[in-house]
């Protein structure tokens, strides 16, 4: 009788996959269902994911782990993990056999502050070539946190790993809302219908514990609307790779704004100029002022007209000269707070 479609390889399941080399238990989840061994076969290194002990043999969890590797082995991408074929051993029952990764989780090198920034732009662009492949298969990953995320030791590399919570378009069942609440979307969370964006959510909050270069991006992947967010993880990339360019253009913005702030100032000073405070130095002395008083000194046989007379065209001389700058072309200070906002803003 020929075996299901879709469950095993026939050309790579079967005896091939159990000619294998001392099992070593190298993770157990602490709340899932599944556990992960590491074997030889024909002189590589076999990854064997299986269920846990008291989860064996329950056709709820089998199923689970049958769509597992249904989907899992439905992609095929440099940046995601492969997988091989379906069998059973008799150490650990009913296995997915996948590819060996030599690395570590994302979530430990976040830890140790191992991510420089150009290592987490490369980071970043390999999971959204990743994102973007698995959903135009009709995938959503559901689960995606720097735990399920590994980069390899040689070159640095991003394999995406753990489809066991995934959905796709062609199942019916196991449905319910499923995940890691801190990198959860909002619709996952209480049970809405989700698509692709609910991975770009995730994707966001990874975004930020990565590096804090690009906190316009993942805000933009955070929009509790989600129509509001990016609509692909092709678009979240392009918006990764163009940041350097908007930056120094917001820089030559920012700077612009800030030439005219200090020509802003200047103008200011210059238009209050007259209502300066005088310096000591600008001060007469007693002796000066008592000299300067010339009222005094006037002959009384001399008439007042004549006295106007000669007096007129020294206070005229005397009367103060309008400053040469407009009011209206003087900057107040309402204007420049606005451009000490406006400038915060390009820069960021």
């Amino acid at each position: 009788m020929p075996e299901s479609s879709g469950f095993f390889l026939p050309d790579i399941t079967g005896s091939a996959l159990t000619d294998t080399k001392g099992l070593e238990l190298i993770h157990r989840s602490t709340d899932g269902f599944s556990e992960l061994y590491r074997g030889g076969k024909d002189g590589r290194f076999i990854v064997y994911k299986s269920l846990k002990k008291e989860y064996r043999g329950n056709p709820l969890y089998e199923e689970l782990l049958k769509k597992d590797f249904n989907i899992g082995s439905s992609l095929n991408h440099i940046n995601i993990c492969q997988y091989f074929g379906m069998t059973e051993l008799p150490e650990i029952g009913n296995c997915i056999a996948m590819e060996w990764i030599d690395g570590r989780t994302l979530e430990s090198l976040i830890s140790e502050g191992r991510i420089t920034k150009p290592l987490a732009r490369k980071i970043i662009c390999e999971i959204c070539d990743a994102l973007d492949h698995i959903h135009r298969k009709q995938i959503i990953h559901r689960d995606l946190k720097p735990e399920n995320i590994m980069i390899t030791g040689n070159g640095q590399n991003v394999k995406i790993i753990d489809f066991g919570l995934s959905d796709a378009d062609s199942y019916f069942s196991f449905k319910a809302p499923a995940g890691t609440k801190a990198y959860a979307s909002p619709e996952l969370v209480v049970g809405e219908k989700i698509d692709a964006r609910s991975d770009i959510w995730a994707l966001g909050v990874i975004i930020n514990e990565l590096s804090g270069s690009y906190r316009h991006i993942s805000a933009n992947c955070l929009r509790r609307d989600k129509d509001k967010r990016y609509h692909s993880a092709a678009e979240v990339k392009r918006a990764i790779i163009k940041e350097p360019a908007r930056k120094i253009k917001n820089s030559i913005a920012a700077a612009a704004v800030i030439i005219t702030i200090i020509a802003g100032t200047w103008m200011i000073y210059e238009g209050h100029g007259s209502s300066i405070p005088a310096t000591d130095a600008d001060i007469p002395s007693a002796d000066e002022a008592e000299a300067a008083d010339t009222s005094s000194l006037i002959p009384a046989a001399i008439p007042p007209a004549a006295t106007e007379a000669r007096t007129a065209p020294e206070t005229k001389a005397a009367a103060p000269k309008p400053s040469p700058t407009k009011t209206d072309e003087r900057l107040d200070a309402d204007a420049l707070e606005n451009l000490f906002k406006d400038a915060a803003e390009l820069i960021l």
